[in-house]
């Protein structure tokens, strides 16, 4: 099924030419790439892995992710912060990746990713990635608390 979406929309990987996926419409691109991180939900974390039999550390799951919708993108968090094109917070959109500080939020260095699940009007931001804090795990959470002041930028690879 995936190979047939992929063939369907024309997905191409971030160092070609960009898709044309419409985000201002319920797209089925977006939202199989969404189902398919949810059913990630509950990986352990690892660090330095990429992969749901071994687990995921943060830049490893947005890759593995995107990775199976034929999109390549860099393996860490920084790197990743140089790919696509820059969306403000307002604007960002299911399938858009989010990108925060490391833990500590005083050095503004990408040092964490996720992928925005949702933007809705008067609801906070949620996005889902691979968490070393209290989860330790794939999990979803909202943009409030100790991620709204990492927060640096969010882009859009597709």
């Amino acid at each position: 099924m995936v190979f047939f979406l992929i063939m369907a929309i024309s997905l191409k990987a971030v160092s070609s030419t960009k898709s044309t996926i419409d985000y201002t419409h319920n797209d089925p691109a977006e939202q199989s790439l969404i189902t398919f991180a949810k059913k990630l939900l509950g990986v352990k974390y690892k660090y330095g892995a990429a992969s749901p039999s071994q687990g995921f550390d943060c830049s490893g799951f947005v890759h593995y992710v995107f990775k199976q919708f034929g999109i390549t993108l860099p393996r860490s968090s920084s790197a990743i912060g140089q790919a696509g094109d820059n969306i403000s917070l307002t604007e960002a959109k299911a399938g858009d990746i989010i990108l925060f500080t490391g833990t500590n939020s005083a050095k503004r260095i990408v040092g964490h990713v996720g992928i925005v699940l949702s933007n809705n009007k008067g609801e906070e931001l949620r996005f889902i990635h691979a968490s070393s804090g209290k989860a330790y795990a794939v999990t979803e959470t909202s943009l409030e608390g100790s991620y709204k002041k990492r927060f640096m930028k969010v882009i859009r690879v597709i």
